[in-house]
């Protein structure tokens, strides 16, 4: 587990915890590679702490399916997290963990910050045959034949516009996960789906839900299918790379809102 935090006075401390969940073959490491979420945004205002899910970066291997189903996922973020309430935000399928601890630990979680959710429910089908195919691949003729795989298939328009050695990044990530992992963590993503239309409607905790336009991968209909759905939630769409790196400045700006503060006596 990586962790880290600051306060944005010395008068004042926060009692808000942010626990942020990483994409589907990412680590902490490799966010902070790619350098597209500026921590100390969020830091300044409550205790951020981030980790590795199961089988990414520096965390435990585990080579069961069905250990790396998102719903599953959600221990790992229970865990990582600090004792009492938290907010719970991810990328990706990070973004899928956190809400299933919304419904997981009603009581637990404050508040969701949701970026980039992936393909769901009616839409998720083409996404399940890629992973299972994928994981074949794995199987049948290493990463390598995976890696270029995943060369091959369409960047999200901003980052192959504006951020293209993003793409060499996320590559070299899935070069150095565990082999014989991969196919489980590809088999657990592709029976994995968001929790039900009528699970999300039941989630109602202020939500701040992070898009961009152009990426099959993670479409923006999904973000908006959840706006629709989470009666305390706010859509905020980018349209290139400048509105994407807002977002650190806008999970700062949702969190302040949620946290609470008390004065320190520095006698």
């Amino acid at each position: 587990m990586h962790g880290c935090g600051g306060w944005s006075t010395e008068e004042a401390v926060s009692r808000c915890s942010f626990v942020w969940a990483h994409a589907l073959n990412s680590s902490v490491a490799h966010e902070d590679e790619v350098g597209l979420l500026d921590w100390s945004e969020a830091a300044a205002v409550a205790r951020v702490v981030r980790y590795d899910a199961r089988g990414h970066g520096a965390a435990d291997v585990q080579y069961e399916e069905r250990a790396f189903r998102w719903s599953a996922l959600v221990d790992d973020m229970l865990w990582a997290a600090p004792e009492g309430p938290f907010v719970a935000g991810g990328i990706g399928m990070g973004s899928v963990t956190a809400l299933f601890a919304g419904l997981r630990a009603p009581r637990r979680i404050q508040a969701l910050v949701l970026a980039l959710p992936p393909p769901a429910w009616e839409a998720r089908r083409r996404e399940r045959e890629a992973h299972r195919a994928a994981a074949k691949v794995v199987e049948r003729r290493g990463l390598p034949a995976y890696v270029r795989a995943l060369r091959s298939q369409p960047q999200p328009r901003i980052l192959a516009e504006e951020l293209p050695h993003a793409q060499e990044l996320a590559l070299r990530q899935v070069r150095m996960m565990d082999e014989q992992a991969v196919p489980a963590i590809l088999r657990g993503a592709a029976s994995s789906d968001l929790p039900t239309r009528e699970e999300v409607r039941s989630v109602v905790v202020p939500t701040l839900i992070l898009a961009w336009e152009g990426d099959p991968g993670h479409p923006l209909s999904t973000a908006e299918q959840l706006a629709e759905l989470m009666v305390m939630s706010e859509l905020q769409v980018a349209s290139d790379l400048a509105g994407a790196r807002r977002w650190p400045t806008l999970i700062r700006d949702f969190l302040a809102n949620l946290c609470l503060w008390e004065s320190v006596d520095e006698g």
